[in-house]
């Protein structure tokens, strides 16, 4: 008997990780205004409804990548935006020139004892969750590290696929992944802070 027979993937979970090498004047600068905004500004980990336990986060309803430092901008411009096009051309297939897109950024710190519980990010018009890592202290798993959640629940109840994936970001990396993917990070015991940019990727509407 013949026949044709192909292994198809349904539904994958696409995640992009670049890794920036060379990037320790810009890590510094970016160190810098992230402690300056925890000095300065209200704690915006301290709602009940954040998941950021413990530490420190800009407040909600700002652009922090928005922010008039030089360190933002360069970030933004040189290492946010490309990877962002790429994940826009090479997974969601469109165009970055004619896809209208916007950002919403904000800044954690966690220290000693700080985690995040897990969460996703369901917003109406979100095409893509991403984290960039400005400094992460050295540490054995799972410390600190990034552990995302199996989408696919019903596959990991017939014990076809595990349940999470574990990730050890490192300083300077980038990661962007769609955002229904639910995530979390462990707590940490280091007594260096450990610095990350968060951000949206929104479709732009009228």
């Amino acid at each position: 008997m013949q026949f044709d027979q192909t292994f198809e993937q349904h539904f994958p979970t696409h995640v992009l990780v670049r890794q920036h090498r060379g990037i320790e004047a810009l890590t510094a600068s970016l160190v810098a205004v992230i402690e300056a905004a925890r000095e300065n500004e209200d704690n915006a980990a301290l709602s009940t409804e954040n998941t950021t336990q413990g530490g420190f986060q800009t407040g909600g309803g700002q652009d922090f990548l928005e922010r008039n430092e030089p360190p933002l901008r360069a970030l933004k411009s040189q290492i946010i935006w490309p990877a962002v096009e790429t994940y826009l051309e090479q997974v969601l297939d469109c165009n970055p020139l004619l896809t209208p897109v916007s950002l919403v950024s904000w800044a954690v710190s966690l220290g000693p004892g700080d985690w995040q519980a897990p969460h996703f990010h369901p917003k109406e018009y979100t095409l893509i969750s991403g984290v960039y890592y400005v400094s992460v202290p050295e540490a054995t798993e799972p410390e600190g590290c990034l552990e995302f959640v199996n989408p696919n629940l019903n596959a990991v109840s017939m014990g076809n696929q595990p349940s999470s994936r574990l990730h050890r970001p490192q300083t300077g990396q980038i990661i962007l992944f769609p955002p229904y993917y639910m995530h979390f990070v462990h707590p940490l015991k280091a007594r260096v802070s450990r610095h990350v940019i968060a951000f949206d990727v929104r479709l732009q509407h009228k």
